[in-house]
């Protein structure tokens, strides 16, 4: 037997030699390792390089799909937009003396404009519409009146104030034709544009019309047939208020209402425009209308009061010229005449007094307004501008203005009215206006059909505000105006 001591002499070189193969296997091992985790994060380099470029590659057919997308659309529909800001500070005068101030009342009016070209003789025009005071989402007691949505400030919600086609036929002949049927482009007409500084937005004087209407008009381009430029000859016909019986038992006041003797009321205009000799950027403007049974009050389901009163007709005149001679001077002219014919029907008001048409169920009444003004622009670029206008109306001085954008309905006014402005241009979508408004009555109830008006001097003094009529308002405001 081998002594303990050589065993392990003799063992010792061989566990040596073991124990260094181990190490070595251990360090292979190792490096495998370190190079096999190389190959990972190379792999995942990889990777993530690709799954960056189909990424990208994504998003890029995603814009590409959402920008042919966005192109089919446009090509269909077109979309624009238009902001008011208004900030007021008013001031009435009571025939009793008193004085009320409102100070600091703002207003925002919000419009969403589409238009469609859907042939090259067939287009679309629509315009939404939201107008209303800060802070205050009320609806408006006569926001309801169908000429009035979208045009008084009221709740927050967006009224359809547009929606109409223009159909052009005939366009080669000698006498073009177009008809333009739905919600009318009857707001904001001429010559509120100077004061907005936009382009023509309407078809009829404002001192005659302003508000919704919906209707249908024809018009034929006389100027190859008279060979004079900017004439055009319009029918129109719209309905003030409608009548529609289809079911008995409903419970609006106009939809089978008891009453069978309410009928619509509706409106037939004509309206020869053309231009000044020699005069660019010039429009004449004559129109004569007529408003058939005119109806009492179309929110009043007492249907055995309200009635129909007669008829009314409204006649006018218009001229106005756009930066005369490029010597940037804009001024323009508007005179109305109106005159009821009341069908011996009469209206119970809330006081107990029964009316007529202006107060007179047997007799016709006439009245007339005019309406003035200019505005001149600074140097080439016109930044800055400044305006005044002045309107006059008669004791029985009417027009169809109710939905007027212009809270005071100043155009209305049976008195004067006098204003001026000044107007800083930023660029052609965007400008501020700085005026001072004041309107003298000399008669109660401006721009109503209904009730005798009453001179101001007449109604006595010591009757409380909400009985008495304003005979002084006066305003200082600050507009904004961006069209887009």
């Amino acid at each position: 037997m081998l002594h303990k001591k050589t065993l392990l002499i003799t063992l010792l070189p061989l566990s040596l030699f073991a124990i260094t193969d181990t190490q070595i296997e251990i360090k292979e091992l190792q490096q495998n390792i370190l190079e096999l985790q190389k190959e990972v994060k190379t792999l995942k380099k990889v990777n993530k390089i690709q799954a960056d470029k189909a990424q990208d590659n994504f998003d890029e057919l995603y814009d590409y799909t959402e920008n042919v997308e966005t192109r089919v659309l446009a090509d269909k529909l077109q979309f624009g937009l238009a902001l008011k800001f208004g900030s007021d500070f008013i001031e009435k005068t009571y025939q009793n003396t008193n004085t009320v101030k409102n100070n600091n009342i703002l207003s925002t009016k919000f419009m969403l404009k589409l238009k469609a070209d859907i042939t090259k003789t067939l287009k679309f025009y629509g315009r939404l519409s939201m107008y209303k005071y800060w802070g205050n989402s009320i609806p408006h007691q006569y926001s309801y009146y169908d000429n009035m949505q979208g045009r008084v400030p009221s709740d927050s919600g967006l009224y359809v104030e547009r929606a109409y086609v223009d159909w052009f036929f005939l366009k080669q002949t000698s006498l073009p034709m177009a008809l333009t049927i739905g919600r009318q482009p009857s707001s904001d007409g001429p010559s509120h544009q100077f004061k907005d500084n936009v382009s023509r937005k309407a078809t009829y004087s404002a001192l005659l019309y302003d508000g919704v209407a919906d209707g249908v008009v024809l018009t034929l381009n006389l100027s190859k047939l008279f060979n004079y430029d900017g004439t055009y000859f319009r029918f129109g016909y719209s309905r003030g208020f409608g009548y529609v019986n289809t079911n008995q038992y409903s419970q609006n006041p106009y939809i089978g209402a008891p009453n069978t003797d309410i009928q619509n009321t509706d409106v037939y205009g004509i309206f020869l425009d053309s231009k000044l000799p020699n005069i660019e950027n010039s429009l004449i403007q004559l129109s004569a209308s007529r408003m058939s049974n005119v109806i009492a009050n179309p929110l009043d389901s007492n249907y055995d009061n309200n009635t129909n009163l007669g008829d009314m007709d409204l006649l006018g005149a218009m001229v106005e010229i756009t930066n005369f001679q490029n010597k940037h001077i804009d001024m323009f002219a508007h005179y109305g005449y109106n005159i009821t014919h009341p069908n011996t029907k009469s209206y119970t008001l809330p006081n107990g007094v029964d009316s007529g048409l202006l107060g007179d169920s047997k007799n016709s009444l006439s009245g007339y307004a005019y309406w003035l003004g200019g505005r001149y622009g600074f140097g080439d670029n016109a930044k800055y501008k400044i305006g005044a206008e002045y309107n006059h109306g008669s004791k029985n001085w009417v027009s169809l203005t109710q939905g007027s954008y212009d809270v005071y309905n100043k155009l209305a006014s049976r008195g004067d009215a006098f204003e001026v402005y000044g107007m800083y241009v930023v660029n052609k979508y965007l400008n501020f206006r700085l005026g001072y408004l004041n309107i003298n009555y000399d008669y109660d109830r401006s721009g109503w059909l209904l009730s005798k008006p009453t001179p101001i001097v007449e109604v006595p003094s010591d009757i409380p505000n909400e009985q008495s009529p304003i005979s002084r308002l006066h305003s200082i405001y600050l507009k904004m105006n961006l069209a887009y």
